[in-house]
């Protein structure tokens, strides 16, 4: 119990003011959004491998017909990515979402999404890690969101379509590549 009770001093201790540029009062808050950066660069490494290995033949393939297309599933994370992020409201402007559809276009458009969201975590400051007034508008209910469950949410989403994407690989004959687990040197 004393335990639990220390973690959450620690953790609302996040909500103090912001500390000027630079390094922040609260350490734990700042190495908790210095290692969710590491971890979102990985992640873009990844999803870049998983979409190089797709054959340009198979980007329109559905597991059923229900489902979206390979080219659909990673431009649905990719948009949702840019619009977790757009919740801090910081001066940094969005990718636009691609005119056309194509291998190519979703290539940049996956790549503007994660620098995107790098840009923000890098330019987050303590109060913005703080905030627990983050509206997702009209993608969910009416629930405001703290700093940190932005993060989870986008770190989940994306690990969960690109998941999905990897059975689209292994349907197109194609071996996914290797997942990497350490963020270790993606500073």
């Amino acid at each position: 119990m004393q335990r639990r009770a220390l973690f959450l001093g620690v953790v609302g201790a996040a909500t103090t003011a912001a500390a000027p540029a630079g390094r922040w009062k609260n350490h734990f808050a700042q190495q908790l959004r210095d290692d969710f950066l590491a971890h979102w660069k990985v992640e873009k490494q990844y999803s870049l491998d998983v979409l190089d290995a797709m054959p340009l033949e198979h980007f329109d393939l559905k597991p059923t017909p229900d489902q979206r297309s390979f080219l659909d599933q990673i431009g649905h994370y990719a948009n949702a990515n840019v619009n977790y992020f757009k919740t801090f409201g910081l001066p940094i402007s969005p990718p636009s979402v691609p005119d056309e559809e194509s291998p190519q276009t979703l290539r940049n458009y996956l790549v503007a999404s994660y620098d995107y969201v790098a840009e923000v975590l890098a330019a987050i400051t303590e109060k913005d890690f703080s905030r627990r007034d983050l509206d997702f508008g009209p993608v969910g209910p009416k629930t405001l969101h703290t700093a940190q469950d932005v993060f989870m949410r986008a770190y989940m989403h994306s690990a969960h379509h690109r998941g999905s994407v990897v059975v689209y690989l292994r349907l197109a004959g194609v071996e996914p590549p290797r997942w990497r687990f350490s963020a270790q040197g993606a500073r």
